[in-house]
């Protein structure tokens, strides 16, 4: 019998289940599981949605995976330092979006095979979007209805510094801290910034995180992708323009210089530290 195209590609550890595999997999990732890790914020959602496209799952043959979703409330209430993991997440799958810090992304038991990225934003930018997310988007979980009533009452100055103070005791900044030096420690991890993946070298990075997952893509293929997930056809508004109660709310990079006051700016100084320096950040 002739070998189709997929079969061709079926690593080691899926062929005793190539009969599962759908007959337009054009390839199957050589990893087991892939972990997209990051912290709030840093563009989660729009990664996930291209990870979860079915163009993704044409050349990797892995499917989306969500452990929050397996949570009482389907959210995981722990601080982002406080993330630890005792059983495996499902072989065959990516798991998206990990929000943890590098040893909570340590604790996870993995298999065999596999990769991990971290993408990290400007915390600056974090906080303005949090900021803006917390008071009027996002869906009230946990605390966020007793912090959403807290920021209704303070003028945006006094709310940004309440973010940043709110943040800091959740681990944000601590857990992207603790990535710096990731690749150090776990060479199946590769670091990515949320800048270049919206950057004029987009494509380009979007294709060095897929080689990084062994998702072999076609470059015609990735742009057909980065097209139908854009900010655009997702907010139905050009990058920039903004939508203060929209999930997709600006899009853009540099944003928080539109609204960090000196006061602003010192507090965030007093709770990240050393964070900009060590993640090149100006």
């Amino acid at each position: 019998m002739a070998m189709t195209r997929w079969q061709t590609w079926i690593p080691a550890w899926l062929k005793p289940h190539r009969l599962h595999v759908p007959a337009d997999v054009l390839h199957c990732s050589i990893h087991q599981n892939l972990y997209h890790c990051t912290v709030q914020k840093s563009a989660s959602q729009w990664i996930r949605l291209l990870l979860s496209d079915q163009l993704t799952f044409k050349y990797s043959g892995m499917t989306p995976y969500q452990y929050q979703q397996q949570l009482p409330g389907k959210f995981d209430p722990r601080k982002l330092t406080e993330r630890r993991f005792s059983s495996a997440f499902p072989h065959g799958t990516i798991a998206t979006p990990i929000y943890v810090d590098f040893a909570g992304y340590a604790s996870i038991p993995k298999p065999a095979h596999f990769k991990a990225f971290f993408v990290m934003r400007d915390p600056r930018d974090v906080v303005v979007s949090w900021y803006f997310s917390a008071k009027l988007s996002h869906k009230a979980q946990g605390d966020l209805e007793r912090v959403r009533q807290d920021l209704l009452r303070l003028d945006e100055a006094d709310g940004l510094r309440y973010a940043i103070d709110y943040l800091s005791d959740f681990g944000l900044f601590a857990a992207q801290r603790s990535w710096a030096d990731a690749p150090a420690k776990d060479a199946n991890v590769l670091l990515v910034r949320y800048e270049d993946l919206i950057g004029p070298e987009q494509l380009a990075e979007i294709e060095r995180l897929w080689t990084h997952c062994d998702i072999r893509m076609p470059r015609a293929d990735v742009d057909e992708l980065l097209t139908s997930q854009c900010f655009e056809r997702l907010s139905g508004r050009r990058r920039g323009d903004e939508d203060a109660r929209a999930h997709f709310r600006k899009g853009i990079a540099g944003d928080w210089r539109n609204h960090f006051t000196v006061a602003v700016h010192a507090r965030f100084q007093a709770a990240a530290g050393d964070v900009l320096e060590i993640w090149n950040y100006t």
